[in-house]
């Protein structure tokens, strides 16, 4: 989208227009957002179902036995993500017309309280937090969960193995040693209960979501209409709230983990040991990301760049993050680095059309998947590059795109791209003002949510269309990338929100 204006004498009427429509669209959005969070609740609150996990006999969750039919939470889980994808994309463009009608605390509020109201209700739209309960399980029971599958503790007559879901049955655990310390630390506060842990394990993830949310508000600037834009797009965004903290699933570890990493690099810089150590503790905390999820590797790398003017930091950067890294595998064990390179490909979970030839020689394939990520981060940071200044007009001492870059990458060339994957760069545009992606990745990820709920027990046709929808979106990414816009230099009542007090930079989006 490129901010038009029209002659000098037209101004102030552009302007109140574009303000009137500013704020429609705005009011608009915040009750779509609240509708879709209130769809999504009354949905986990009906109890198991198509949308709701079966987690066993006990547990704290909040719910009563509706039995709802699968249509029906279908219908509800698919509107409410389709709300929630709207709500987000009115309110980016009521952003772009001027308007920031809303507090920022408000939002960060009304997330926090739907946050611990999600952490309450019962896992939701998919079975992987109950993965996690078992791998968990396992590892607090002396086993090796990069070993051991869930069918082996079934075999026990362990009650939380009895509990297993079928999907992963055979699959011993291929997260990272920090998200496996994670899993164990819940399952040993939950002891015998799948219920039980499934709750601590959403109780880490609620944490994990507020100490993201709390860092990008800081992250986005002082200015409100950025601090809006930073609650929209995770704080009060249904669909981060449903995916991370209802759904419960581990990327919003590796997310807060490297947001983190990217608040202390963002901090101001000291020169001497003070930079080595800001260095050594954000390289910590991104290697830590890396070993709860290793997609996260491509984040960490655009981070790495980003701070390329800041050698020092860079150095301290990588020997944290290596370390980290090295010291969690080597604590997990041999196993735990195999399962590193023998992650499981289901062809009914692949996004991406990956030929057979391919999938049958890893070592290819995984050459294929890196050169493909790493050319669409290029693109895309060059894209940035033309389009946005290096720090969202602040004095960040990083370039913040080629991080983002690097993020969006990840996700959108991995051959599995469920909407929970979004983590990976959600909280990261903050660093930069509205961009042209903000609204197509948004809607990206409503699209995806849509197709694959309610979650449970997802047929084939769901991933056929899942598919579709990942190559239209690859198309128009494209365009998105090679499509250029002639700036204009807008009038002063027209200056997007969020560009910070040096002057106008023109944005095309």
């Amino acid at each position: 989208m490129l901010i038009l204006t029209g002659r000098f004498g037209d101004r102030g009427a552009a302007a109140a227009a574009g303000g009137r429509r500013g704020r429609v669209t705005g009011l608009l959005g915040l009750g779509l957002l609240g509708i879709g969070a209130a769809v999504f609740a009354a949905g986990m609150a009906a109890g198991p179902s198509g949308l709701v996990a079966h987690w066993g006999p006990d547990g704290p969750f909040l719910h009563w036995a509706a039995e709802p039919s699968r249509s029906t939470v279908t219908l509800m889980g698919r509107g409410a993500a389709l709300c929630a994808g709207l709500g987000v994309v009115l309110v980016l463009w009521a952003l772009r017309r001027g308007w920031s009608g809303v507090r920022p605390r408000v939002l960060l509020l009304a997330g926090a309280l739907t946050a611990v109201l999600f952490a309450l209700l019962p896992p939701s739209g998919s079975i992987d937090i109950l993965n996690y309960a078992i791998y968990g399980r396992i590892t607090d029971l002396g086993l090796d969960p990069y070993v051991t599958t869930p069918n082996e503790l079934r075999s026990t007559g362990d009650p939380v193995g009895l509990l297993r879901p079928r999907a992963w049955a055979k699959q011993p655990t291929v997260y990272g040693p920090v998200a496996t310390a994670a899993h164990a630390l819940a399952a040993h506060l939950g002891g015998a209960s799948m219920g039980w842990i499934v709750f601590w394990l959403k109780i880490g993830h609620l944490v994990a979501f507020l100490a993201t949310a709390v860092m990008i508000d800081r992250l986005s600037g002082p200015e409100p209409a950025a601090r809006v834009r930073a609650a929209v797009l995770w704080t009060a965004n249904p669909l981060a709230l449903f995916w991370m903290v209802a759904s419960g699933h581990v990327d919003v570890l590796a997310a807060a983990l490297l947001t983190g990493a990217v608040l202390l690099l963002a901090g101001r810089v000291r020169a001497g040991g003070a930079e080595l150590g800001r260095g050594l503790a954000a390289g910590a905390l991104a290697g830590a990301a890396v070993a709860a999820k290793v997609t996260f590797l491509f984040p960490v790398l655009g981070l790495a760049l980003a701070c390329l003017r800041r050698p020092r930091a860079v150095a301290a950067g990588a020997l944290g993050a290596a370390a980290t890294v090295a010291i969690g595998y080597l604590a997990a064990g041999r196993t735990a680095i195999a399962s590193l390179t023998q992650r499981m490909a289901h062809d009914s979970d692949l996004f991406l059309p990956i030929p057979g030839l391919l999938r049958d020689r890893p070592t290819v394939y995984s050459a294929t998947i890196l050169l493909s990520t790493l050319a669409t981060a290029a693109v895309l940071w060059w894209r940035l590059h033309r389009d946005t200044p290096p720090a969202a007009g602040r004095d960040l001492p990083l370039d913040a795109r080629p991080l983002i870059a690097f993020a969006i990458a990840c996700v959108v060339m991995s051959p599995v791209q469920y909407p929970w994957y979004d983590a990976a760069f959600l909280p990261l545009l903050v660093l930069l003002p509205l961009t042209r992606f903000d609204e197509a990745l948004v809607v990206r990820g409503a699209v995806l949510s849509a197709v694959l709920l309610p979650g449970i027990g997802t047929p084939p046709s769901q991933y056929e269309a899942a598919r579709v929808a990942v190559l239209l979106f690859s198309a128009a990414l494209a365009v998105l990338c090679l499509f250029t816009v002639r700036p204009r230099t807008p009038a002063p009542a027209d200056r997007v929100p969020g560009t910070g007090a040096r002057g106008w930079q023109a944005h095309r989006g």
